[in-house]
């Protein structure tokens, strides 16, 4: 039997080892009733036995792990996995009330085995954990669920996903949860970025293609919807896109009609192809303010070739697929090309850019685009966000029908003064009573 054998028995046995001190445990002998005391260095990884095997090992070879030290290595670990507790850098404040008298209260463990920490709120009696914006009330890994999103985008199907979490993370879900996690998800970031005003140009191109939809009301001879799109030629920002069963003017004016509710600005010429739907169409919603150029894009040089590309992308995407399920589900996946083509995907046209950044909106998202998304799309934007880190420098107290923030000893001039901006921003005004001198909001 191998030394690490060995070390795992001990290990399994009950009561075989005792803790005596963070770094101090007592072992027993697998083959007598010797009590082995093994310590290790506070700082470094260096471990003692008094076992022979130690001193023996000690002077003739390079590993000086005996089976007792693995053993209690072993045990390090497991308590190590079991406390691994969630890091955050969210502002200790309750999200409900603001205010900052919070207490622990217990933890939510994830399928991975970290714990993420629960507070309790004194003032309002709310339970909640910091920095679970975007993914409150979920046992799974936030970078799971991103993981998931990616895949997607990659053409992966949702049981492929699921079986690829299984494989690399040794983690179970199901591809209804995968399902579940893309509506929530791009509900709840389609309903953030829809808030960006993108800065385009004065041209729109604007096309349909075919889907292919499986559990769909039969149209003419087969199964299938009708994907809308409207780009901008210039950033390759998609401004709109809407999923319907026909062609028809209605349908052309209801994604013309999307895309004027996200551009305030109308635009001065729409590109399409010579589908009679949209000339009627732009007629009506720009009331003949703006041109209308039909393209034939094989006999004129693909002066449509933007969305005609996006169009191909999508194309590729649902190879795998055989089709989407029914049409709710191609109004989400449209919806979700569109966040992905937008702010996670670099297009080559734009030297690497997202189409976002060539727009003028710069949401500074790290390597993890969609778990970022996530976490901006569920913050609150409130005071609390503004102030930051300065929320250490003041005590917060929601009264019921005002919130009362009194500033610490001690605090820096500059920073009491970017404080009180903030807060002026926000509606608090300075109440000026000595020693009970606080900046208050009534609550309506």
């Amino acid at each position: 039997m191998s030394r690490n054998q060995k070390a795992t028995q001990i290990f399994s046995k009950t009561n075989s080892i005792r803790k005596i001190s963070k770094n101090h445990y007592a072992v027993e002998s697998q083959n007598s009733d010797i009590i082995y005391n093994v310590k290790k260095l506070a700082k470094v990884d260096v471990w003692a036995c008094e076992c022979k095997d130690f001193h023996y090992r000690l002077r003739k070879l390079d590993d000086k792990h005996c089976k007792h030290i693995q053993s209690c290595i072993l045990l390090q670990d497991s308590i190590n996995t079991e406390n691994k507790i969630e890091q955050t850098s969210q502002p200790q404040i309750c999200p409900n009330c603001h205010s900052s008298s919070i207490v622990k209260n217990g933890f939510r463990k994830l399928k991975n085995g970290t714990q993420r920490q629960k507070h309790r709120c004194n003032q309002c009696r709310y339970r909640f954990i910091l920095g679970e914006n975007g993914f409150s009330k979920v046992s799974s890994d936030p970078k799971i669920i991103s993981e998931s999103l990616n895949l997607v985008m990659s053409g992966m199907s949702y049981r492929n996903i699921a079986r690829r979490i299984e494989t690399v993370h040794q983690i179970k879900i199901s591809h209804v949860s995968v399902n579940n996690w893309i509506k929530k998800y791009t509900e709840l970031i389609k309903e953030y970025v829809d808030t960006l005003n993108p800065n385009v140009s004065d041209v729109w191109s604007l096309d349909e293609m075919y889907l292919n939809v499986k559990n769909t009301k039969k149209t003419g001879k087969g199964f299938h919807d009708w994907l809308w799109s409207i780009i901008d030629p210039k950033t390759r920002f998609l401004i709109a896109t809407e999923v319907s069963k026909k062609r028809e003017i209605s349908d052309a004016r209801k994604i013309i009609a999307s895309g004027k509710k996200m551009i305030s600005k109308n635009p001065n010429y729409v590109l399409t192809d010579c589908l009679n739907s949209y000339q009627e169409a732009i007629r009506k919603e720009f009331e003949n303010k703006t041109a209308h150029v039909k393209t034939k894009s094989l006999k004129e040089g693909f002066v449509n070739r933007p969305i005609e590309r996006y169009h191909n992308e999508i194309r590729e995407n649902l190879k795998a697929r055989r089709g989407l399920g029914n049409d709710e589900s191609a109004q989400t996946f449209s919806e979700l090309l569109k966040i992905n083509h937008n702010f996670v995907k670099p297009h080559q046209g734009l030297d690497g850019k997202k189409p976002a950044q060539a727009a003028n909106i710069e949401l500074n998202l790290g390597p993890d685009k969609y778990l970022d998304l996530i976490k901006q799309a569920g913050t609150k934007v409130n005071f609390v966000n503004n102030l930051g880190k300065r929320i250490k420098k003041v005590t917060i107290v929601n009264e019921g029908d005002s919130i009362k923030i009194t500033p610490k000893t001690g605090i820096d001039k500059k920073i009491w003064r970017e404080i009180n901006d903030i807060l002026k921003l926000h509606e608090f005004g300075w109440l000026s009573n000595g020693k009970d001198s606080c900046w208050l909001k009534l609550i309506s």
